[in-house]
């Protein structure tokens, strides 16, 4: 079966969403897939849990920029009722970045107010289970879902799942406000060291990254609580006319972008373990 693309290519308009799309799709998979190679080629970032979940999200930011090149060049729709969808696992792509990027959230407020309590409890081990876990648990739900009706599933999706992330979506809110009072205030109070610098960096890095998170995903979250609870809400054909869902999918770009601007330690790395072995063999 012959699946045709998003846009008309005939137009203006269309040949310029077809384009844009294959440079955001190139362009994340690049600067994702090189935070996922320097940090796997870089054993003391290995070791850092705030690099763990770096990694976790870049991996799920590679696999959704290789997706772009299904959902973004083609006629695909994942929402009921869906056309050439991919079963749910591209949006679950999406999902784990969100879940990791909260989890990230949560694990440097409990680094800066708990010190001693992180240090002994909240391993490199542990930090990898709860990664994994957030893997198993997102897919699990797509499996649920792949296995009742299209309807059900849709039923599902719009209860459970929107109810679950108007929640978190709300405490990244909350918790991102925390931990810029803890930058701004608790942290100016502590001497000067290169310790409190690297917290407060790593501070600074998590809000940014949250704070472009919450930006760029408020327009689609918004717009599908008026689909799935009103008669209101922006509808369209497919994922590659959607703005919102644009916007969306321009997130697992500007992540891996912060972490590589925002991480002296990652920049080098990329720069050394990545870009610069590659230029040499051209």
């Amino acid at each position: 079966m012959t699946i045709q693309l998003s846009v008309p290519l005939d137009t203006v308009d269309g040949l310029a969403i077809f384009i844009t799309y294959i440079l955001l799709a190139t362009a994340i998979v690049f600067v994702s897939g090189s935070v996922v190679l320097a940090i796997l080629t870089t054993k003391s970032l290995r070791k850092e849990n705030r690099f763990i979940y770096m990694l976790n999200t870049s991996v799920s930011d590679l696999f959704t920029g290789l997706g772009i090149y299904y959902n973004g060049l083609f006629d695909v729709r994942e929402n009921y009722p869906p056309k050439n969808s991919t079963f749910y696992i591209l949006p679950s792509l999406l999902g784990i970045s969100f879940l990791t990027i909260f989890t990230a959230q949560l694990d440097r407020y409990v680094a800066i107010s708990h010190p001693y309590f992180y240090s002994r409890q909240i391993t490199e081990p542990k930090t990898i289970a709860v990664c994994v876990f957030i893997w198993v648990y997102t897919f699990s739900q797509t499996l649920i879902y792949n296995l009742v009706t299209q309807e059900v599933a849709a039923k599902i999706n719009g209860v459970t799942a929107l109810g679950a992330t108007v929640c978190t979506f709300f405490a990244m809110i909350g918790l991102n406000l925390k931990l810029y009072l803890i930058a701004t205030y608790q942290l100016s109070r502590e001497p000067d060291s290169q310790d409190r610098d690297s917290k407060k960096a790593s501070l600074r890095l998590i809000i940014l990254v949250t704070l472009t998170f919450l930006t760029l995903w408020s327009p689609s979250f918004i717009n599908q609580c008026l689909i799935k609870m009103t008669p209101y809400g922006f509808r369209t054909n497919n994922y590659a006319t959607d703005p919102f869902g644009f916007l969306v999918r321009l997130n697992p770009f500007t992540t891996p972008v912060l972490y590589i601007s925002g991480s002296r330690a990652l920049k080098a790395a990329v720069f050394t373990k990545v870009w610069k072995p590659c230029c040499k063999t051209r």
